[in-house]
């Protein structure tokens, strides 16, 4: 079994952050709430919340030995810390906008089956929208970069269309389409397909002229052009802006289903912020923050898989 070993310099972070995760467990379990406060929760799930970081980061450090993960880890934990000790002491003094650390947690606990379909039904959304909008972003990139009488129709549309933020439509989304489902996976679909598009043209005007001559030279005409030549030049750039265009659309999702959808995470945060249920509000908040962080972490491991010959 390989030991765990890190660099002689990385061992004092380490120790620091394996000190502020103690002492958060020590706080949580034996600091008494402020008397003021109404509500009291149960401090398992913090617990088991801090624990999960912890295991993560210790991974993390293990494998990618960068002093800049125990960094993290120490303003992470520091947080928790001071946020333990000002709730519990006194400093915050409103339950309802701020709730404590054990309270956050504790909504994993009380909703777990509507968080869990609610995420399900975000993902679903963002996988329909994201994938139309690449596909056809793709394709009529690849075809405008190529043939420059349509390159110079649509680029300056597009590039009109794109100073639009895409939520500024979803309003209208919501009318001329016949469900808050479709008009969820529109908002996406423009919020990646633009970007996409113009990204695709961009790099489709990168190829070196030489081998576009050479491919002349051996008779490949204009569809093999674009399927065997343009399309692999193109696509370790099309891989590389993907998590960047994944980040941006969840983040358009997220807000075109605070409008009017009864399904995914928006529409949760938003649920509960009508309830003033603030404590339900920010745990909606770190579970965006939590789903975009794993998708950034996933596309960009898929992403050096794919394109691993490039340096």
């Amino acid at each position: 079994m390989k030991k765990f070993l890190l660099a002689p310099g990385m061992y004092i972070e380490f120790g620091i952050a394996t000190l502020l995760f103690v002492i958060n467990i020590v706080l949580t379990l034996v600091l008494p709430y402020f008397t003021a406060h109404k509500a009291y929760y149960d401090s398992t799930a913090y617990i088991v919340a801090l624990s999960l970081i912890f295991v993560i980061y210790a991974l993390s450090v293990h494998v990618n030995k960068k002093k800049s993960t125990s960094d993290i880890a120490v303003v992470v934990y520091a947080f928790f810390v001071f946020w333990e000790v000002a709730y519990k002491a006194g400093a915050v003094k409103n339950d309802l906008l701020i709730p404590s650390p054990e309270g956050l947690f504790h909504v994993f606990v009380d909703k777990p089956q509507e968080i869990v379909a609610d995420i399900l039904g975000s993902l679903q959304l963002l996988f329909w929208g994201f994938l139309l909008a690449v596909i056809l972003g793709t394709l009529l990139g690849l075809l405008a970069g190529w043939i420059p009488r349509v390159r110079e129709v649509l680029l300056p549309l597009s590039n009109a269309i794109t100073l639009l933020p895409p939520l500024m439509f979803s309003a209208y989304m919501i009318m001329i389409l016949s469900t808050f489902r479709q008009a969820a996976i529109a908002v996406i679909f423009f919020a990646v397909f633009w970007p996409t598009f113009q990204g695709t043209i961009a790099r489709v005007g990168q190829i070196d002229k030489s081998i576009i001559e050479a491919a002349r030279t051996m008779g490949v005409g204009t569809l093999g052009m674009l399927a065997k030549v343009i399309f692999p030049y193109c696509l370790p750039g099309i891989i590389r802006s993907i998590s960047k265009s994944l980040r941006g659309a969840f983040m358009c999702l997220s807000g075109a289903e605070m409008l009017g959808m009864n399904l995914g995470i928006g529409y949760f945060i938003e649920k509960y912020k009508s309830f003033a249920d603030y404590r339900c509000v920010l745990a909606g908040i770190v579970a965006v923050g939590v789903i975009t962080t794993v998708i950034d972490i996933v596309v960009n491991k898929v992403e050096r898989m794919v394109i691993r010959w490039e340096a």
